[in-house]
């Protein structure tokens, strides 16, 4: 993939028949290039469409400080406009720097000339299903390095839950292994409660589960509130960022009072029962400082997703966010 001789190509095209599998094949190339470069890798992302051109291609000979190279992303080249082709197509057919440049391509088609200079001279990376053949196979190959172990009606029922739309198994793998454990035995019953559950619930309820740490009870109250409850991801995204909001603000406080100071202080309406407050401490202590950064980074990346960027549905990121902030909590109940 993208590489010749064990070296990595300086540019390459990624395109796919679905979104979730060309951000598979971007995140799997990131890391071969993050291992390459190691740690200080410096990272520019521009849109197509919303970016300038001539930004783009002036950070492809950019250097930086602290970096020996920089990863340059263009998200959905398919967006650029006729003008914008011609640029980049003539700044990537004579490119021999140091960065690294990565197209991928989300949606619609590739302009023909761009796809053909990277083809031609640089690297292409199809990560395309176009058989029934080629997503069983697909299919089988990601259950069977995801580790776990589905039992063979649970198999069945995957298989014809996805569909033709294969690609979404990896983010379910992930959520799967995030609730389950690593190598977990997956049968019917545990992967039904996945794929349907009834009935709202409250809000604050739902933020209890995953501060219990219980997985999936915390999911099943996550399902309700997006089906019973109607409630879309970024509502959800926005309940969750709000409490973290709060348990980090209060992480490190000691007292009730001190607490409820620094809450108001951020919002001059913050009115909650002392019961509630001893709670919000002992959740952000329960979680420290490491594990509640962490979640924060989870809590921006599932944003991203949500709003368009990498190919999990909005529904699968925030059901992954969940399950990762719940089992978070699970680390101090176990």
């Amino acid at each position: 993939m993208a590489a010749v001789g064990g070296v990595i190509s300086r540019a390459t095209l990624i395109v796919g028949n679905d979104p979730a599998l060309v951000y598979n094949s971007l995140s799997e190339f990131i890391r071969k290039i993050e291992f390459e470069v190691g740690p200080n890798l410096e990272r520019v992302t521009f849109q197509a469409g919303s970016c300038s051109i001539q930004d783009l291609v002036g950070s492809m000979s950019q250097t930086f400080m602290f970096s020996p190279a920089a990863l340059i992303v263009l998200r959905d080249p398919s967006q650029l406009v006729a003008e914008e082709v011609e640029i980049l197509s003539s700044a990537v057919e004579s490119y021999s720097g140091d960065n690294f440049l990565v197209l991928a391509n989300f949606s619609g088609t590739i302009d023909a000339k761009l796809r053909s200079v990277f083809s031609a001279r640089h690297s292409l990376i199809d990560c395309s299903l176009k058989s029934k053949s080629d997503k069983q196979t697909f299919l089988g190959e990601m259950v069977h390095e995801s580790g776990l172990q589905f039992a063979p009606d649970a198999y069945r029922l995957l298989g014809q839950s996805l569909g033709e739309d294969v690609a979404q198994v990896v983010p379910l793998l992930d959520l799967l292994e995030a609730t389950l454990g690593e190598g977990a035995l997956v049968d019917l019953p545990a992967l039904e409660r996945y794929l349907s559950a009834p009935g709202d619930v409250a809000p604050w309820d739902f933020t209890d589960a995953i501060e219990s740490g219980k997985v999936g009870e915390a999911l099943e109250m996550l399902w309700r509130l997006m089906r019973a409850g109607e409630r879309h991801p970024l509502v959800i995204l926005s309940i969750l960022q709000r409490r973290f909001t709060e348990l980090a603000l209060v992480s490190g406080v000691k007292a009730r009072s001190e607490a409820l100071s620094i809450l108001q202080a951020r919002d001059k309406k913050f009115k909650r029962p002392p019961y509630a407050i001893d709670n919000m401490i002992a959740s952000a202590r329960a979680l420290g400082y490491g594990r509640l950064s962490q979640a924060m980074v989870w809590l921006s990346q599932a944003d991203r997703q949500v709003k368009g960027e990498g190919g999990l549905t909005p529904e699968l990121a925030v059901e992954l966010l969940v399950a990762r902030l719940a089992k978070s909590f699970s680390v101090r109940n176990s």
